[in-house]
C-alpha cells in the first residue's frame, strides 16, 4: 500500500460526508482523495458481492486519485473451522482476495477464527497449512495480494499478537493487521498486555 517508512490514513467504507453521487466505492475513493485521506478499506464484511466490471471501475478510480486500497474480508472466516465448514470459510477468503485484487487492493484483512477451547499451539498447527495452501493457490493464479490476519479483541479468538506474528513468520505473503483497540480489549481487564497491572 505504501512505502515501509510512511503512513497513509483512511477509513473503512465511505465516510458519512460523502455526497450521494457518484456513490458506491468509486465515489468513496474520490471523496477520500478530496478529504486528503489516501487509503480506503473496502468493507466486504458480510459477503463478497461485486462484479468484475465494478472492480475495474474501483481500480481505475483509485489509480487516478492515488488512493491505496485494502479489503476487509467477510467475518465468517475461520482457519480452525471443522472439516465440513472449512471449504465455505476458505471460499470467502479466496473470493475477497480474487475480487480485491481485481479492484486494485493489495491487502486482504480477515478475522482468523476461534480456538474452540483448544490451545493456540494446536490451532496454529491446523491454521498454518490452510493459510499456506490459500497463498499457494493465489500465487498460482498470479494474485499478489497480502493476507493480513487481524489481532482480535477476545481471548477465545485466534488472533493474539503472538498468533498473527507466527502466521506472518511462517507463511510468505502473510503480514499482521494490528488492531490496537482489539489488543487493548483482549486481556479483558483494560490493559494491553496480559498479566501487566493497570
Amino acid at each position: 500500500m505504501s512505502q515501509p517508512d510512511s503512513f497513509v490514513f483512511g477509513t473503512v467504507g465511505s465516510p458519512r460526508s460523502m455526497p450521494p453521487k457518484p456513490g458506491g466505492s468509486v465515489g468513496a475513493v474520490q471523496h477520500m482523495a478530496h478529504l486528503g485521506l489516501m487509503a480506503l478499506e473496502l468493507g466486504w464484511v458480510q459477503s463478497v458481492r461485486v462484479t468484475e466490471s465494478t472492480c475495474d471501475q474501483i481500480r481505475q478510480a483509485a489509480a487516478a486519485m492515488g488512493v491505496s486500497l485494502s479489503v476487509h474480508a467477510p467475518y465468517y472466516i475461520n482457519l480452525n473451522a471443522g472439516r465440513a465448514e472449512w471449504p465455505k470459510a476458505r471460499r470467502r477468503l479466496m473470493d475477497a482476495a480474487h475480487y480485491g485484487n481485481l479492484a486494485g487492493a493489495t491487502e486482504i484483512v480477515f478475522h482468523p477464527g476461534s480456538y474452540f477451547e483448544a490451545s493456540p499451539e494446536v490451532v496454529l498447527k491446523k491454521a498454518l497449512p490452510r493459510l499456506q495452501a490459500c497463498l499457494q493457490d493465489l500465487r498460482r493464479a498470479g494474485n499478489p495480494v497480502r493476507l493480513r490476519p487481524e489481532t482480535m479483541g477476545k481471548s477465545a479468538m485466534l488472533g493474539s499478537l503472538e498468533d498473527v506474528v507466527t502466521m506472518s513468520q511462517e507463511v510468505e505473503g502473510v503480514e499482521p493487521c494490528l488492531d490496537f483497540a482489539h489488543l487493548h480489549a483482549r486481556p479483558g481487564d483494560g490493559c494491553a498486555t496480559p498479566g501487566r497491572p493497570r
